[in-house]
């Protein structure tokens, strides 16, 4: 090997195979112009293998010589730049230099720029450097001597470069003495090199150069090092004294060595006034700090130690203290010291302790009203049964003289009592609701026949507020074994809760099914709906949602808390959903059935009276009342006319198919269908039979006895019923429709 001064007159000779290790960009740019400008002047060819910036680069230094001896004196030569990368990637195979690709690929290129040997070309070659950079230093110096190799079938003369920055680590030194062993020549520097030594001192002068450019890298980086450390250094200090936390350094003497300025703000103290005092003085209680000075001079941590510091102001504050002891050659140096103050802590706990008396204070009294209240409701229950007393012995003393003749009313009148006072007994045990106590007096029933009791219950409100009320049982119909009266009484409760919060003329629907082992009973209504926040709060003791003006109709918010109590004992559970204010409200009851299926009974939709007299009217009553239908069905009869009973639509329209009545009375608020769609039916059913239409309901407004005539109804009745009225309509003449 020999180092050659790059020049025009020696450097472009064919075999020339030489290499340049650089720091500097731009000193190695100068260099491969003028070694291309050598070939160029003379009519020859230069081929660049280089990336986009030296292409970029070596393109402008051209340039620039075109423009100094003007464009009709440029040089004849041709010049070829091709880019290293997309080079490499024509004859790189799995990471290798393909033999046979790369002489395919680059042999080609030098033999169209010689012209078949007709002209000298100089090549400059980066690809080598781009496989070291990426850590492929043996598949560069295999390429290297694929160059050697091409150099026996072509005359050409090749320029390498390699920065030295990628030779600079102890383990990179056999790379690069194996590249300079790869070349004719190597160039020690990116200057010019004026005379001429032999190959070892070159390849010396160039390991020093790398072992200087070693040198000068961890030089760099020990500098670097040291200017990062001294900024940790000073971040620390910044940090620490920056805190939020009070931090303090105290000397084996008790005194306050330093001190951030969270602790100097706790204390409202300068600098000048903590550095070098006794720490105990800053103390409420100067013993206390005393005694915890000896601790920490003892070299003892203590954490969380309550300590109240007065300050400047002369206020106090409360803190918690940790220190810990820094120790060398088992001697104290200093206690570090952490204060945190957790005066508004201290202060919210003497607030809570006060709450919490006040707490006990109310609790207490709220104990003695709850038994003032249990008191009044026993004085309450008291002088509720006083009424019921004389009422339970007049049907007895009637039942005890064979009243035989009022059965049915006496009937009437003990079911009634009975269901007020168990209403009573609720009231009176309200603690017994809330923790399920309740008894149950346990018998098989239709589900369809308590519903129906349920229904007859909550029938008053939903007639007075003019409701609709669907109804659909199962069928067939379903036994149960239960409270048949707390049943009815859960399913009045709801109807009478989805009527209440239901604006007037509102739609309800009663449903029951089968479903699997159990039954399920929902409730739903398109009233006022339940807002998001109340649906987990309905079913508690005395919460009621929000009303309209007319509060008449409001309870006493026990309902839905016995309608949950009465649920769970019977092994259900009930369930609500409501899409919120504005868009009703459904509730589901779930109980389990374990018991049959029954037949209906009879009388639980049609009831039949004794066949009237000669020449009496045959009458069809429609109520879904049962109590009532029947009682006004015995007057009616009594009088001599034939009267057949439907509890609700359906059996009516089933009923005229065999009793053409002559006169139709008809509840106007009816389950399913109104007495006015069933007006319009029975008419249908009846096929030109003459019949005329009473209507018999709670509404009383002119608008609602207008809409009963444009019904077709002859008259309209008002809940009470004077059956004395009643009976002169059902008179076959004139003057009594009158």
């Amino acid at each position: 090997m020999q180092t050659t001064k790059v020049t025009q007159a020696d450097s472009g000779k064919p075999g020339h195979h030489f290499v340049q290790f650089y720091k500097d960009d731009e000193a190695l740019l100068d260099e491969v112009a003028d070694f291309m400008d050598g070939a160029l002047r003379r009519g020859d060819a230069g081929v660049v293998i280089a990336t986009p910036l030296h292409r970029q680069g070596l393109d402008r230094r051209l340039q620039g010589a075109r423009d100094a001896v003007g464009a009709e004196h440029w040089f004849p030569g041709e010049l070829i730049a091709l880019d290293a990368e997309e080079t490499l990637h024509q004859f790189m195979r799995a990471g290798w230099p393909d033999e046979d690709l790369f002489i395919e690929v680059v042999g080609g290129v030098l033999k169209r720029a010689s012209r078949d040997g007709a002209r000298s070309v100089r090549a400059f070659g980066e690809m080598v450097a781009l496989l070291c950079e990426r850590g492929q230093q043996a598949a560069a110096i295999r390429l290297e001597e694929l160059w050697n190799i091409l150099s026996t079938q072509q005359a050409f003369s090749l320029y390498c470069a390699y920065p030295l920055n990628l030779f600079t680590r102890d383990e990179d030194r056999l790379a690069c003495h194996r590249v300079c062993t790869s070349h004719t020549h190597v160039l020690s520097s990116p200057t010019r090199v004026n005379g001429v030594s032999n190959a070892e001192r070159d390849l010396v002068l160039t390991q020093l150069q790398q072992k200087s450019d070693v040198l000068d890298a961890e030089m760099d980086k020990r500098t670097r090092a040291e200017a990062t450390l001294r900024m940790r250094e000073k971040e620390l200090a910044d940090f620490l004294d920056n805190a939020a936390e009070g931090l303090s350094r105290i000397g084996p003497d008790g005194r306050v060595a330093w001190a951030n300025r969270a602790e100097l703000e706790l204390l409202g103290l300068t600098r000048e006034e903590v550095i070098d005092q006794p720490w105990w003085r800053f103390h409420a209680d100067p013993e206390q700090g005393r005694h915890i000075a000896e601790r920490m001079r003892a070299g003892e941590t203590l954490y969380n130690e309550a300590v109240k510091l007065r300050c400047k102001d002369g206020t106090f504050r409360h803190v918690l203290v940790h220190t810990t002891p820094v120790m060398e050659d088992g001697q104290l140096q200093f206690t570090r010291c952490f204060t945190r103050d957790v005066t508004e802590q201290q202060q919210a706990r003497e607030v809570l302790d006060r709450a919490n008396d006040e707490r006990a204070r109310l609790l207490r009294e709220l104990a003695a009203a709850n038994r003032a209240k249990d008191e009044f409701l026993a004085m309450l229950g008291h002088e509720l049964r006083n009424p019921l007393a004389p009422i339970v012995t007049t049907l007895r003393l009637m039942r005890m003289r064979d009243g035989s003749e009022t059965l049915r009313e006496q009937d009437v009148i003990q079911r009634q009592v009975d269901h007020l006072i168990r209403l009573v007994d609720d009231l009176l045990d309200v603690s017994k609701i809330t923790r399920g106590k309740i008894e149950l007096r346990k018998e098989r029933a239709d589900i369809g026949e308590v519903l129906t009791r349920a229904v007859e219950m909550a029938s008053p409100l939903i007639e007075k507020r003019r409701h609709r009320l669907s109804v659909r049982l199962p069928d067939p119909p379903v036994a149960w074994v239960g409270d048949a009266v707390r049943l009815a009484q859960v399913v009045s409760n709801l109807l009478t809760n989805a009527a209440r919060y239901t604006p007037e003329g509102g739609e309800l629907a009663l449903r029951a099914r089968r479903d699997g082992r159990g039954v399920v009973i929902s409730v739903r209504d398109n009233g006022i709906g339940i807002a998001p926040h109340m649906l987990g709060r309905v079913f508690d003791l005395f919460v009621q949602g929000e009303r309209g003006k007319d509060r008449a109709e409001g309870g006493l918010g026990i309902g839905l808390a016995l309608v949950k109590s009465l649920v769970h004992l019977h092994g259900g559970r009930v369930s609500v959903r409501s899409e919120g204010l504005g868009h009703g409200s459904e509730f589901i009851v779930q109980l389990p059935l374990n018991t049959v299926d029954v037949a209906p009974t009879p009388s639980s939709r049609m009831l039949s009276m004794p066949a009237a007299a000669d020449g009496g009217t045959r009458v069809l009553l429609v109520d879904d009342n049962a109590d009532a239908v029947e009682m006004l069905a015995l007057a009616v009869s009594s009088i001599g006319h034939e009267v057949r009973v439907a509890m609700d639509p359906a059996a009516a329209l089933q009923l005229v198919d065999s009793f053409k009545p002559d006169v139709a009375v008809l509840d106007i608020g009816l389950p399913v269908i109104d007495g006015y769609e069933l007006a319009v039916r029975l008419r249908e059913r009846l096929a030109g039979h003459p019949c005329r239409f009473i209507a018999l309901t709670g509404y009383s407004q002119q608008s609602d006895r207008q809409r009963s005539v444009d019904a077709g109804f002859e008259q309209h009745l008002v809940k009470p019923v004077d059956v004395d009225e009643l009976i002169a309509l059902l008179a076959p003449t004139a003057d009594a429709l009158d």
